[in-house]
């Protein structure tokens, strides 16, 4: 059984090779054919491929023209999405006939290195003209920029040519696009434009030689740059991909009307100057697909925010990125400026002591304090009659016209005893008069280490920015409140890491 097996195996073998032979034979001038022409190619640069067809004619003066020719012709490694004539039909002639955008558009098509269409991918290729299209492949189709690629990977001697039947229009970036319909979003390009500045660009401009001083001597270009970009992200930069809210002005009255309340101050400046701020930095975030917006939180360059799909009236795309235009944009507070307002007691800013020879604030490391630091504090003497020597006070910043709890975060001491604390805070009340709102007297004690909550939630009727001049300050003094009698039963040191103003709902 096992030997009669065997010769079946055999004879199937000797079929099949009989086969191949046969087939080798029945299309042998057909492969030799197929060889040559492949043989050929690979001896022929893109461009010397291109010019043999004369489907290409237009797609090949024009490369001419614009000066990429002899780039082409070197040996390193292109690819070459290549619109035929037809194609070129559609083109706008004022774009044909200007040598800048020209070049710009043919760039649109060639890249460096060879992107072949052999497996499943989605690549963004960077073009001669320094823009990102992407090329996707998918079970056997592919597409370039959104166009459809009908002939694929015609190898060359320095690249491949695939060939496309559309011209690729060449896509603005964000900034470039926001420019070029300046007129849609008046108050947004007035805010972002007082930031444009020009200077010598020394990368682009061209050394002639140099003066007498043996300084270098420049064909000099200068270029605008814009340094908001700084802060929110580089809008004209092809490298990255943004996604960027284009604010209508009928949407920053939206987002202007759901804030200002926040910023309540009798100085008209202060109102405008922080809500246009927080607006401003809150539009541009890392690319993202309106599909992803469905109730989801998104991440901009300052804050986390929610953007309602449904006011999204278009979604465009561009070369780094997309904007989404929209007619309403409502910001919850919550997620972009009504937070908690945190004073590490180490910290020396905006913090005063009532006497540094009666009283002492020593920071200590901690890997579990929150910013890695608590702090050891002790009233060294007895306190005044005036109580002028045994507290230390701290000036909240940013602090908003809106409701806050007060907590305060103590950490274990050293000390043998409790401690007893009362607290005053300070801020100007709706009728422009001062407020002090006193708390406490409360025990502290010496193993405590968490948060405590002082007093109940305290409204601020205006904007505290925490400078030292500002009128509408908001500040917390901590009292040691232990008199001579009493350090029977308490101490004078306790330990604490920071104080907080945390929103209420």
């Amino acid at each position: 059984m096992k030997n009669r097996n065997k010769a079946m195996v055999n004879f199937s073998r000797l079929v099949l090779v009989l086969c191949l032979i046969i087939a080798v034979g029945c299309n042998e001038d057909a492969w030799d054919e197929h060889y040559e022409e492949l043989d050929s190619r690979l001896e022929t640069n893109v461009l010397s491929i291109l010019s043999e067809d004369s489907d290409y004619s237009t797609f090949v003066k024009y490369i001419e023209q614009t000066g990429y020719s002899s780039q082409l012709a070197m040996s390193q490694s292109y690819t070459i999405w290549a619109p035929n004539n037809t194609a070129f039909e559609q083109v706008p002639s004022d774009i044909l006939n200007n040598h800048d955008l020209l070049k710009e558009l043919i760039g649109n098509h060639i890249s460096l290195f060879a992107y072949n269409s052999s497996s499943n991918s989605e690549t963004l290729v960077k073009m001669f003209n320094n823009k990102y299209v992407e090329f996707i492949n998918t079970n056997g189709s592919s597409s370039f920029g959104g166009v459809d690629v009908v002939n694929k990977d015609l190898l060359a001697s320095n690249g491949i040519v695939h060939t496309i039947n559309q011209v690729l229009e060449v896509n603005p970036n964000i900034w470039g696009y926001l420019n070029e319909y300046e007129s849609q979003f008046p108050i947004l390009m007035d805010f972002l434009n007082q930031f444009n500045e020009t200077g010598f660009d020394e990368s682009n401009s061209v050394q002639t030689g140099t003066n007498t001083l043996g300084q270098a001597v420049y064909d000099s270009i200068f270029s605008t740059q814009n340094t908001y970009f700084k802060i929110i992200g580089d809008l004209s930069s092809e490298e990255e991909r943004f996604s960027f809210i284009g604010l209508t002005d009928e949407a920053y009255a939206s987002a202007y009307d759901n804030l200002d309340d926040y910023y309540n101050s009798p100085y008209i400046d202060t109102v405008k100057n922080n809500v246009d701020k927080v607006i401003f930095r809150n539009l541009n975030f890392p690319q993202v697909d309106s599909s992803e917006l469905n109730g989801t939180i998104i991440t901009t360059t300052g804050s986390e925010v929610m953007l309602d799909p449904n006011s999204i009236i278009e979604n465009v795309a561009l070369s780094n990125g997309n904007i989404f235009l929209v007619d309403e944009l409502i910001y919850d507070p919550m997620g972009v400026i009504y937070k908690p307002i945190r004073y590490e007691i180490e910290d020396t800013k905006n913090r005063t002591v009532g006497s540094s020879r009666d009283f002492s604030i020593q920071k200590r490391y901690s890997a579990f304090a929150s910013g890695q630091f608590t702090n050891e504090v002790s009233l060294l003497e007895n306190p005044t009659a005036n109580n002028s020597n045994n507290y230390f006070e701290v000036n909240f910043s940013d602090v908003l016209a809106a409701s806050y709890e007060l907590n305060l975060k103590f950490s274990t001491v050293d000390a043998p005893q409790s401690t007893k604390l009362k607290f005053e805070l300070r801020y100007i009340g709706s009728n422009y008069v001062p407020v002090t709102e006193e708390i406490g007297p409360i025990v502290v004690n010496n193993l405590e280490d968490g948060v405590i909550k002082i007093g109940d939630s305290f409204d601020f009727p205006f904007y505290s920015s925490g400078e030292p001049d500002d009128y509408f300050s908001v500040k917390l003094k901590v009292i040691v409140d232990v008199s001579e009698p009493e350090l029977i039963l308490y101490g004078r040191r306790f330990g604490i890491d920071y104080a907080e103003l945390v929103p209420t709902e």
